[in-house]
């Protein structure tokens, strides 16, 4: 048959176009397992009503508090993990660390290789300082082999790295393939329930940026873990795109050094060059990341252009959106851009598409085109069509965090309703329309 690797549909026959969601050239053909491997076992299943009261499951709690908050308050026993992120971003880094944050007297962990042999492995942890003896590893590419050696074996924890180099004898197809990929976490699924055990499987990305392997594997597994960075950073975001166990609001912050990826708690200012505050075209904003409220700067440069089509670029930001903002400045503000090439970033490397900084990209815009620095403010709102400063989500926790850095200035929408605490020594300066941002700066 023939299966759809976004949706998950079959087909009796390749087509170009799946029939059920639309998506073109993701059918995959794979082989239908027998009847005989379908078959369930036969025994009755014991039935149970809803508890009555809720029983709060005991989660370990790992040497590292940013990736506990991502997991919901610490690793869930007999849970099924998807840790993916781009190559070289730092997934084998983290999943090495993980089963040195895990492994102690009471609990081993197990890191189960299929691209790297042992001496590889044991490089990288001298590499990041670690020395633990409930580390267990071992090299393997086989499904059946594996499992032979987990049954035996006792550790609370079991990395699988990664899970697209591993195959079944079952499966008539080569390691990778979707049928395989597919086969095999099904397999580690039910042995993680069965047995109470956390699996960690790490998976690639394909060249369109998403998890490889079929779109139901993210169905299959509790959590869905995605790293994301830039590899001229030494930052790292560690997103849960799904999560059973808990909310997929939070995220990590983790600085990458020389002995692997460190906490980072407390961003505060981390994204921010504060020398730029006496330049102009850079303005400050505050983005939320999951629940966590990050300063960032934005930077622009316009400058004048003899021909008649200007040019706008933009890092960190879509393009459509500074194309919008541009046109939406141009018609209800005084700063005229029909002769300027204009180019937009986001320090850091960041990538940002949440209205919630409008507000900050205009005003550096603005800064840069009238060559006046905004100083030490932040900007928070949104920017609509017919030029007025909208409310956006999240003010409120936005501006304690400008607060308690020290930031005495803040430029936001009209009637937001936040509230500042008594003896705050802050300024609110509140802006309807982008003409009065303009005339501010």
């Amino acid at each position: 048959m023939f299966r759809c690797r976004e949706c998950g549909a079959t087909s009796q026959k390749w087509q170009g176009k799946c029939p059920a969601c639309g998506e073109w050239s993701t059918l995959d053909e794979e082989v239908a397992l027998s009847k005989s491997k379908k078959q369930a076992s036969g025994k009755e299943q014991e039935v149970f009503r809803i508890l009555p009261s809720r029983e709060s499951i005991v989660k370990v709690q790992l040497r590292s508090n940013e990736l506990n908050t991502v997991l919901g308050d610490g690793l869930t026993p007999g849970s099924l993990i998807l840790l993916s992120g781009e190559p070289g971003i730092g997934k084998s880094t983290l999943a090495l660390q993980i089963v040195d944050w895990y492994g102690n007297k009471e609990n081993s962990a197990t890191y189960v290789s299929a691209e790297e042999n042992i001496h590889q492995v044991s490089d990288r942890a001298h590499r990041l300082g670690i020395a633990n003896e409930h580390i267990r590893i071992f090299t393997a590419h086989t499904l059946e082999d594996i499992l032979e050696t987990l049954e035996r074996d006792t550790s609370g924890l079991i990395i699988i790295d990664s899970v697209s180099m591993i195959s079944s004898l079952d499966i008539a197809s080569q390691s990778g393939s979707i049928t395989q990929i597919r086969y095999v976490t099904e397999v580690f699924m039910e042995f993680s329930k069965r047995t109470g055990r956390s699996i960690i499987l790490i998976g690639h990305v394909t060249k369109e940026g998403t998890i490889s392997g079929p779109k139901i594997l993210e169905h299959l597994v509790d959590t869905v873990l995605f790293l994301e960075g830039s590899k001229y950073e030494d930052y790292r975001i560690l997103r849960a795109l799904k999560n059973r166990f808990g909310p997929t609001d939070e995220i990590g912050l983790f600085r990458m050094t020389e002995g692997g990826l460190v906490d980072i708690p407390n961003p505060g200012l981390e994204f921010v060059d504060q020398e730029n505050e006496h330049l102009s075209g850079s303005a400050l904003g505050i983005t939320l990341e999951g629940n966590r409220p990050i300063v960032i700067e934005i930077e622009t440069l316009s400058t004048y252009t003899k021909f008649g089509y200007p040019k706008r670029s933009a890092r960190g930001i879509p393009n459509g959106k500074v194309d919008l903002l541009i046109a939406v400045l141009s018609k209800w503000s005084d700063t005229k851009l029909e002769s300027y090439d204009v180019y937009v970033n986001v320090a850091r490397g960041l990538s940002i598409s949440e209205p919630g900084i409008d507000l900050a990209t205009v005003a550096a815009i603005i800064s840069s085109k009238k060559n006046t620095p905004l100083g030490r403010r932040i900007f928070l709102g949104e920017i609509s069509l017919t030029g007025i400063v909208k409310n956006i989500f999240g003010l409120q926790k936005r501006i304690d965090e400008a607060i308690k850095l020290g930031f005495s200035e803040i430029i936001l929408p009209k009637n937001s309703g936040v509230k500042v605490k008594k003896g705050a020594s802050v300024q609110l300066i509140e802006v309807g329309h982008i003409g009065e941002l303009s005339k501010l700066i």
